[in-house]
Order: structure tokens, then sequence, then C-alpha cells
């Protein structure tokens, strides 16, 4: 006995193609929609665009710092004194209300005005040591 072979239809095979091709694109789609998107890591800003306006940075030794304070971080707020050690021991304010930018092992970068840049710098040329003060926050 022959058997006779049917042939499937022309229009069944491309419609379950495009089924199976549909449903792919579904899971495709909501695992996109599942999976939230890597955060972005934006770059942080220069350190000229953090200055405030009318005001510049100044790179100093932490060797300049009679007492280098532990822990000093960004945007901590700092009052310089310059002090002379003698027997007839003087202190005065150098700089106030200075903001520190960056702070590692060695350098110190502070933003402050033009007037107590060059307060900073005539006291280093008199041989004043500096004695930083932390503002608190609170």
């Amino acid at each position: 006995m022959i058997r006779s072979v049917v042939a499937p239809r022309l229009g069944a095979v491309p419609r379950l193609a495009v089924a199976i091709a549909a449903l792919f694109l579904a899971g495709a789609s909501a695992l996109t929609l599942a999976v939230p998107p890597s955060p972005v890591r934006a770059e942080p800003p220069a350190l000229s665009q953090r200055l405030g306006p009318r005001t510049w940075a100044l790179a100093s030794p932490v060797a300049w710092l009679s007492a280098p304070i532990p822990g000093l971080r960004d945007d901590d707020v700092l009052d310089l004194l310059g002090a002379r050690p003698s027997e007839r021991a003087t202190a005065s304010d150098v700089a106030t209300g200075v903001r520190v930018m960056a702070v590692d092992e060695r350098t110190l970068v502070v933003e402050l005005t033009a007037e107590d840049a060059a307060a900073v710098a005539s006291a280093r040329a008199r041989g004043l040591a500096l004695i930083p003060i932390l503002r608190s926050t609170r």
C-alpha cells in the first residue's frame, strides 16, 4: 500500500515563521524593559568649574601647615592663623573661610579670595607657620 504524502500549504509555513519571530521579539523587548540601564557615571566637574565667583585656587604643600588636620575632606572650611614661634610668640589671622577643594598626603588645594591668597603668600615670606583651624559644620 502506498501512502500519499500531503504537501503543506504554502501559506502555513510563513505564518508559523512570523509567529515564532514575534515571540522572540516580544521576549527580547520584555528583557530590555526588565533590566535597568546601567548608571552612566558623570565625570566630576573640573576644579575651575567648582570655584565660586571671584575666587582662586591655591595649591600649597601640606608641609606649610604647622599641624595638618587628619581626615580633612573636600568642602571643609578652614581659618588659617600665622604664628611666629619665639620668646615673644605672636599669632594673627591670615585667611578666613578658606574652602578645601582637594587634599592628599602632599598637597592642599583651597579656594580663597585674592586678598587671602596675598595674605598667605606674605605670611610664608615672613616665615610664619600656618596653623589651620577647622570650622564646624553645625
